[in-house]
């Protein structure tokens, strides 16, 4: 499991397990921009670690059925845009390091809002957290 960035004023350690890289990010076209953007994003943050200001909480009971009470979403790809033009995201659960540091551990990469018969990042997450997909 690899652990990101220094500690610095601002920043959030986080976790990139391999296993779940590989399901979350690797399933995807090895040159494509939703990859693409996941692997720079990924890169930033193992440099500095991640900036609490672009973190987000999810919902803890959605709309579309999920559930996720402590977690955090980050939109990318990482920049200035508004959330609007960002497609995808990371979502990421609270976790304890192993010095009882407080970090966030990846559990869902994808599209926030993708079409019919694809499954949201959200939907992903509440997977990997249940188990299940909401609706099964």
């Amino acid at each position: 499991m690899a652990t990101s960035g220094p500690r610095r004023p601002g920043r959030v350690p986080v976790s990139f397990d391999a296993d779940v890289w590989s399901q979350e990010v690797e399933r995807l076209r090895a040159r494509g921009p939703m990859r693409a953007a996941a692997e720079r994003a990924r890169e930033e943050i193992a440099a500095h670690g991640m900036p609490r200001d672009a973190l987000l909480a999810c919902s803890a009971d959605g709309e579309d059925g999920t559930s996720l009470a402590r977690c955090l979403k980050v939109y990318l790809p990482l920049n200035d845009r508004p959330a609007s033009e960002r497609p995808c995201a990371f979502v990421f659960e609270l976790a304890a390091s192993g010095d009882d540091r407080v970090m966030l551990r990846l559990i869902a990469y994808g599209e926030r809002h993708p079409a019919p018969a694809t499954r949201s990042v959200y939907e992903r997450a509440h997977k990997r957290l249940h188990g299940r997909y909401p609706d099964q």
